[in-house]
């Protein structure tokens, strides 16, 4: 009668660990995907801003120094 007690209580204890662990994974796999999704889109972002940078930076060197400082002068204080 014990033996068949405790046979019953290990099979409920075994059936919430296999449903709490399939959660547990499911969990992580969420999580390992958002972090892989975020550091993505912060490369994303990065490139962007660099080829912006490089955009302006060619713009400027094409640029004459006169014309460069003549803008520059328009954005400092006197």
């Amino acid at each position: 009668m014990v033996a068949a007690l405790f046979a019953s209580l290990w099979s409920r204890v075994t059936g919430y660990a296999v449903a709490v662990a399939t959660v547990a994974a499911i969990l992580f796999a969420a999580y390992r995907k958002g972090g892989k999704d975020a550091a993505a889109r912060t490369a994303e972002q990065r490139l962007n801003q660099l080829n912006k940078a490089r955009k302006v930076e060619h713009e400027v060197d094409r640029r004459s120094d006169d014309d460069v400082h003549r803008d520059l002068s328009k954005w400092l204080r006197d």
